[in-house]
């Protein structure tokens, strides 16, 4: 084989694999309009990539110096995309409340999601008799116990106890309503207090989070509507001894 045989054999390549990179850009595109994949995922960006080098590996045959820079930039964006998404993931450094926190309570969230949600959070230490929600009071007041008591009290009347584990405030966060009852410390209670502007700014406009976020919420309050149920029951039958 000549070289000139070699080159219109390589012509029609160089076309096909820029018509199939081409695909690849509307595949990925079509993907991710739909909610299929996401921006800031690992699949889009390797999808850019290969379509990127398909399109220029096609500008052999046919040079355009403004195409190929086009290209190289998107190989590259998504390359540095690529490498931002895994130091993100893999050199999250969490304290020892916070991994509490997140084992226990949101272990489905990713560590860098983890880390956005916990920048907006920190630690308080709330002494015997402390009031942290008022009931009547419209508050946003979020918090995760870390440790100590608390006591759930019903028009002055106990209702509940939640200790280490636990989250107080899910209810009524983020919905202007007054708090349905007042949660008060039993003893010296350590708690990881979220500040409720931030948290919120972030859970606007982050989708994954706040659903993560919901879940356990929902799951939490299953937990304390049984643990109630189940304190009613108890002091009812105490009375009936008495």
């Amino acid at each position: 084989m000549n070289l000139t045989e070699g080159f219109y054999l390589i012509t029609p390549l160089a076309t096909m694999i820029g018509v199939f990179g081409a695909g690849v850009y509307i595949l990925g595109y079509f993907l991710l309009q739909l909610g299929f994949i996401r921006g800031t995922g690992v699949l889009y960006p390797l999808l850019v990539i290969l379509a990127a080098s398909s399109v220029l590996f096609s500008m052999t045959q046919d040079f355009n110096l403004a195409g190929s820079i086009i290209q190289l930039a998107y190989i590259s964006i998504s390359i540095l995309g690529l490498l931002r998404g895994y130091l993100s993931r893999h050199l999250v450094r969490l304290s020892g409340p916070e991994k509490q926190f997140i084992q226990n309570y949101l272990g489905v969230l990713k560590p860098h999601y983890a880390r956005k949600l916990l920048d907006t959070a920190r630690v308080k230490v709330f002494g015997p008799g402390e009031t942290l929600i008022a009931e009547g009071k419209t508050s946003d007041f979020l918090a995760y116990v870390l440790d100590g008591q608390t006591t759930v009290l019903k028009n002055g009347q106990v209702i509940n106890r939640c200790g280490a584990d636990q989250i107080l405030g899910e209810l009524t966060f983020g919905r202007g309503l007054p708090a349905t009852a007042s949660v008060k410390a039993a003893e010296t209670t350590t708690c990881l207090v979220f500040d409720s502007d931030r948290l919120g700014r972030l859970l606007r406009r982050n989708r994954q989070i706040d659903d993560a976020l919901k879940a356990a919420h929902f799951d939490n309050m299953r937990q304390k509507l049984l643990s109630s149920n189940s304190h009613t029951v108890d002091a009812k039958m105490n009375s009936a001894v008495a």
